[in-house]
């Protein structure tokens, strides 16, 4: 179970990124979380893979902790060691490497040849065109198959935490579709998943809990169910709100993959 509490992140020990926030995220179970740009989301994602000071950030409170062990002080190669791998926002996809070797590069810390064959033997059943494509060059893959490629170099390392920075972003609606199937059925798989996501309908209909971050703050949370059906997150994050007859308020036509936001202030 990852516990994060009462954490305060700065950067250049001048602007402060989070301030205060405290979430959970049970094992087994998937917790996305939302908020505008500049809320803090990559910040906390950073905190956890402890990519931090790579980016000139530091914690200057708070704790934060997975099955009990702390995870403040560690290298990001260490926290993929406990078991806690993240996908980038981007996908950043070695571009010149092929489609295997990126996938060997994701399971470079795997014990043995075996473990590390049966890996990417699951990740091509998870993504056939990733199989029919393994000798092909990364850079010439489309922008959702580069995504999948990212997911599947961080499934070859076996994570029991996948964290997952905008997995949507740039992507066309059908593609959309098939990454939340691919989050559901690695998380029916056994893998717990911390996903910031800028397309609100897809993260909310494959997370149990879901948490908004206002200005480095939690300003609120609770079960992705019931948070989809708060006023406040239908009209900023969703693209609809409630009058008080209960009917929606200038309402807006969703693709099933779910709407899309830009970049949106709130």
């Amino acid at each position: 179970m990852l516990e994060v509490r009462d954490l305060q992140v700065s950067y250049g020990g001048v602007v402060r990124a989070l301030r205060g926030v405290s979430l959970d995220l049970p094992l087994g179970k998937v917790v996305a979380v939302l908020g505008s740009n500049g809320a803090g989301k990559s910040t906390l994602l950073r905190t956890v893979s402890s990519s931090l000071r790579l980016h000139g950030g530091a914690v200057v409170g708070g704790t934060i902790t997975y099955d009990g062990r702390s995870l403040q002080g560690l290298d990001a190669a260490e926290t993929v060691r406990r078991g806690i791998v993240q996908v980038p926002e981007g996908r950043r996809v070695f571009g010149r490497m092929t489609v295997e070797e990126n996938l060997k590069a994701g399971g470079l810390g795997a014990r043995d040849k075996s473990t590390r064959a049966a890996m990417r033997e699951r990740v091509y059943a998870m993504f056939p065109v990733l199989a029919e494509r393994r000798y092909g060059r990364a850079a010439l893959l489309s922008g959702g198959e580069q995504q999948m490629l990212a997911i599947g170099r961080a499934l070859m390392a076996s994570p029991e935490l996948l964290i997952l920075d905008e997995p949507s972003l740039g992507l066309a609606p059908r593609v959309v579709g098939q990454i939340g199937g691919v989050i559901r059925d690695i998380n029916t798989a056994g893998t717990s998943v911390l996903l910031v996501e800028q397309n609100a309908t897809m993260a909310l209909s494959v997370a149990d809990i879901a948490y908004v971050l206002d200005v480095g703050e939690v300003s609120l949370s609770g079960s992705a169910e019931e948070l989809s059906q708060t006023d406040d997150v239908k009209r900023l994050y969703l693209g609809r709100a409630t009058v008080d007859n209960g009917t929606p308020a200038g309402a807006a036509t969703a693709d099933p993959a779910g709407v899309t936001l830009s970049r949106w202030q709130g």
